[in-house]
């Protein structure tokens, strides 16, 4: 494996070499604005001067757009780790590709339809608001690149392109494997996605969508022993190779995969702004017409002048003349032949005069000619001015006919401007949860089997048929009506002791709503209702906020949302072949109530806070069964962010304070999580050729009863016994750009040679040790 990716990137490293090198002039200077890096002795490449760097669209599902950004920040070396998203309220389990214990948790924008559940393996998994579309104007690429643990690595790779204005497609592929310095934590993940992104012309119909195809394997290994423990925590020499640690147990694994086909579609049924423009559009066109024909008679009429000129001086030199010798009938033939030829020529009068001058050599030569043509060519030119006459008479003809009428055109009025267009929108998709054990293990109780095979499945469906009305008075309004059809089922019924366990969930449900979007000035105003009316299942949901926001100075955002939902359904039904995970319930839906504001300026900092009430919020408790909660949640967040400079140095720091005023006693979290990054950037050698970022990163979170984690289940569960926290995580960063090229260099856990080893991701779960990664992100714009 690293003998083919040691290929790969070599082959990748000689193409961008030779093929991207890149000196913009100033005209150019706007094509790639997001380089900040130079090179001199350059090969010059020439593109559009049209083209530029805000060309290269990213589209997300609701439409919002951002450009490729290919400059090195802080913030980039905050995503670039495996899920490539901000992990800040995310605490890693030592091997890339394992799971995150939660730090913090955000309530917002709730799905109505039930989860498969095994939470703690969905991080990597893209849901259908993480797919992006692309309208770019050349091919676009960008690869990945991060060192694994002991053994392995993580490679992202994504080609982009519109094979015309109306078409594009991407496709892209991350894959994982990682092997980990603890034993039995492999880590083995591939994620395959694809999108296309289409329009008409006159862009009445538009269409999108994607296929993702997802494998997400672990092996399991439950944790270190008791003894393991102690000797991690005393900093045991013999120990130093984490390998030799013991484990709970070395024989499982567990994996989530599935498949999902998503489709969008949106045809305008009337337009009153496209049937102007439309209009307009036919007026422009009718004298862009005209000016061709124009231009065509022009040319004819140059054309016609020649000709005449050439009839009358054939006329003036073919008078009878006595004593004339007539030539060979050879040699008449060839001067006809040259007197046609130079007849058809479609020369101007100008260019006549200054070439066929009188007492010339060419002029006498002329004479010459002529004088031994008979009236045979006389009649040829005289055919031909008349053929150039016709021509000219068609051509004035068809353009006394064309509308060019510019008082016709019609001015757009935005108050009087509407449009009512028709969408649709379909998504299928399945998912498989196994968890696989050769031996069973008395960790997790009595089984029925010697070997444990459990599988889980899920499909599900949504059918969206919507009608939007646009205007300026309405906003965009839309109304929808959903259909749903799940289907979560095992492979037989249970029949334990007085127990049955049935088979499956199965069931359909019919949902009606609504959302708007408007805006007034710099207000910008939300809302969203959608309720299930009839099925096997009840939930609604409203959403609504307002922002303010001014130009690049700041936004303010508030929202509020209201959620009643079916807890997981792997709470509601679970099989397995250890007997103490089988269980059927009927729970009560989860009802969330969430206000919340958002403040974002540059000048003063970032701002976000919630306020969460949960009513009947459901978890697995100590004996990892599930439980519905009887007291109300009371869940408070604020989370700020300010970064300082001074030249070349920039402390960044985001703190995030947390309480939970009711529910404590099954829902943990650390009061208080802060990161403190101070940095230096700046370019470096002669000519600026790289740009060069290095800091430290300081990262703390106070101790709580976090939640431990299951792997049967692929949940995190409730425990009262062990606390984590209270330890600095300090990571060394070195990365550097090089054109479209950034360089990552990190030491993770940097003070663990020097503190004590009581940092832990989850109960009998260790964080990672010191840790020295390698990566790089590379972009191509062919």
């Amino acid at each position: 494996m690293k003998q083919l990716f040691f290929v790969v990137f070599l082959v990748l490293f000689i193409f961008d070499a030779s093929a991207q090198i890149k000196k913009l002039s100033r005209a150019e200077s706007q094509l790639f604005q997001n380089d900040t890096t130079s090179f001199n002795k350059e090969v010059q490449i020439k593109l559009d001067g049209i083209t530029k760097y805000t060309d290269y669209k990213i589209i997300s599902i609701n439409n919002d757009t951002t450009v490729v950004d290919t400059t090195l920040t802080l913030k980039k070396d905050f995503i670039f780790n495996y899920l490539r998203k901000d992990n800040f309220e995310l605490l890693p389990f030592h091997n890339q590709g394992q799971t995150y214990n939660k730090l913090g948790y955000n309530f917002k924008n709730n799905s109505l339809l039930p989860s498969i559940g095994a939470n703690a393996k969905q991080f990597n998994y893209y849901k259908v608001e993480d797919i992006s579309y692309y309208e770019v104007p050349t091919p676009t690429s960008e690869i990945l690149y991060r060192t694994g643990l002991e053994q392995g690595q993580v490679l992202d790779a994504f080609l982009t392109m519109n094979t015309s204005t109306q078409f594009n497609f991407s496709v892209a592929y991350k894959g994982l494997r990682s092997l980990g310095k603890y034993r039995y934590s492999l880590a083995s993940h591939g994620n395959f996605r694809t999108t296309f992104n289409y329009h008409t012309k006159n862009k009445k119909y538009y269409a999108r969508g994607h296929f993702s195809s997802f494998d997400l394997l672990n092996n399991e290994n439950g944790g270190l022993t008791s003894q393991s423990i102690a000797y991690f925590e005393n900093n045991d020499p013999n120990y130093i190779d984490r390998a030799r640690l013991d484990v709970n147990f070395t024989d499982a694994e567990n994996i989530l995969e599935g498949k999902r086909y998503y489709l969008e579609q949106q045809l305008t049924l009337f337009s009153k702004k496209n049937k102007i423009e439309k209009h307009n559009t036919n007026i422009s066109n009718n004298i862009q017409k005209f000016n061709s024909i124009f231009n065509k008679i022009n040319i004819l009429k140059d054309s016609l002048i020649v000709h005449i000129k050439i009839d009358s001086l054939t006329k003036k030199t073919l008078q009878p003349k006595k004593n004339v010798i007539t030539k060979p009938d050879s040699i008449r033939s060839n001067n006809i032949q040259k007197t046609a030829s130079l007849s058809k020529k479609t020369m101007k009068p100008n260019f006549i005069k200054e070439i066929i001058k009188p007492d010339s050599t060419a002029f006498n030569n002329l004479l010459k000619t002529i004088s031994l043509i008979k009236r045979d060519t006389i009649v040829k030119l005289d055919s031909i001015s008349t053929n150039y006459t016709m021509k000219i008479d068609s051509l004035i003809k068809i353009a006394s006919e064309i509308n060019i009428d510019t008082t016709q055109f019609i001015a757009l009025d935005e108050k009087s401007d509407f449009d009512l267009k028709l969408g649709h929108s379909f998504m299928y998709e399945t998912k498989h949860y196994r968890y696989r054990q050769i031996a069973a293990n008395s960790i997790f109780g009595d089984a029925f089997e010697s070997s444990i095979a459990d599988h889980t499945s899920y499909q599900k469906l949504d059918n969206q048929i919507s009608l939007q009305l646009n205007s300026v008075y309405t906003g965009s309004l839309k109304a929808k009506i959903n259909y749903y059809q799940y289907n979560y089922h095992y492979n037989g019924i249970i029949f334990y002791d007085s127990l049955t366990i049935d088979d499956k969930l199965k069931g359909n449900a019919i949902a009606v709503g609504a959302d708007w979007k408007t805006q007034f000035g710099s207000i910008y105003l939300n809302a969203d209702a959608t309720s299930i009316i009839a099925g096997d299942i009840t939930g609604s949901t409203l959403k609504a906020s307002a922002m303010v926001k001014k130009d690049s100075v700041f936004s303010f955002k508030g929202y509020a949302e209201l959620t009643s939902k079916t807890p997981d359904f792997n709470t509601l039904l679970f099989q397995s072949d250890y007997k103490d995970y089988n269980w059927k319930n009927e729970f009560s839906n989860e009802k969330i109530s969430t206000v919340g504001i958002e403040f974002t300026s540059t000048k003063w900092g970032n701002i976000n806070a919630s306020y969460n009430l949960i009513d009947n919020y459901t978890y697995f408790g100590e004996s990892a069964k599930p439980i519905q909660a009887t007291e109300t949640l009371n869940y408070l967040k604020i989370k700020v962010n300010k970064a300082i400079s001074y030249k070349k140095f920039t402390l960044d720091n985001t703190i995030m304070y947390q309480k939970v005023s009711t529910g404590a006693s099954f829902f943990r979290v650390p009061e208080l999580v802060t990161r403190n990054t101070l940095y230096y950037s700046s370019h470096v050698f002669k000519g600026k050729p790289m740009y060069l970022q290095t800091g430290v990163t300081f990262k703390y979170f106070t101790s709580y009863l976090a939640n431990s984690y299951n792997p049967v289940l692929s949940e995190f569960v409730l425990q009262n016994t062990t606390e984590i926290g209270n330890f600095p995580i300090l990571d060394f960063f070195a990365n550097a750009q090089i054109r479209r090229t950034r360089i990552y260099l990190k030491v993770e856990n940097l003070n663990a040679g020097f503190t004590d080893r009581n940092y832990y991701s989850a109960p009998n779960y260790p964080y990672r040790d010191l840790t020295v990664r390698f990566g790089i992100v590379w972009n191509w714009f062919i």
